[in-house]
């Protein structure tokens, strides 16, 4: 690709969320081993005409919000996608990308399922991620807090939300300043973006797909 080709190149994409303290404690906690992610995502309806659907700006809410977790999953597991499966309540073009699931298998055996809804209600969490490893349970609540079951200590709880953001970008100034290498690698940003577009071919096509590896 141009980018692999390129003599000195840095690339970064705003997938906040692997930024966020929250992130980097769950994929310390999981230190590499096997994993289920249930990831649900409260995302609330949008009116039909906003750049979000249009797949020329927006992408749709999968190429264009989806995608998010698909990378935080990936980061937490510490692996990369390598098929993935997606089903939907819509029954209209304008309205299948709004409540999905994607199923993903990961290349070290860990497993993801993301829930994509915008049907709930707006009084409960807007993120809410349950891990399942080696017996041992962790569930982080909208950004905010962090329980662990099989744990030897509690984990995190916080009164101001973080997402990562602030992080990501203090992260990326710094970076740009001094060099190094970039925040996210290319080649998790090009499994991140194949998988996306994947889960939409399968949602279409109504199978598993595999994902193309950066060649």
């Amino acid at each position: 690709s141009a980018y692999q080709s390129a003599e000195s190149s840095s690339l970064t994409v705003g997938f906040n969320r692997r930024f966020s303290l929250f992130a980097s404690e769950m994929k310390r906690r999981i230190d590499g081993a096997r994993a289920n992610f249930v990831v649900t995502v409260n995302a609330g309806a949008l009116p039909r005409d906003l750049w979000v659907h249009d797949p020329e700006i927006g992408g749709g809410r999968i190429i264009g919000e989806g995608c998010h977790f698909i990378d935080l999953c990936g980061y937490m597991a510490n692996s990369f996608v390598v098929s993935v499966c997606m089903n939907s309540m819509g029954n209209d073009a304008d309205s299948m990308t709004d409540n999905v699931s994607m199923l993903l298998k990961f290349e070290n055996g860990s497993q993801a399922c993301i829930n994509y809804f915008s049907n709930g209600h707006r009084g409960y969490s807007k993120e809410r991620i349950e891990i399942f490893s080696e017996g041992r349970t962790m569930i982080m609540d909208n950004w905010r807090s962090l329980r662990g079951f099989g744990f030897d200590r509690a984990l995190r709880k916080i009164k101001r939300q973080d997402k990562g953001h602030k992080s990501q970008f203090r992260s990326f100034v710094e970076n740009f300043r001094e060099g190094g290498d970039s925040l996210i690698s290319f080649e998790e940003i090009y499994n991140v973006s194949e998988s996306s577009i994947a889960c939409l071919q399968s949602l279409s096509e109504d199978r598993w797909v595999d994902v193309t590896p950066l060649t």
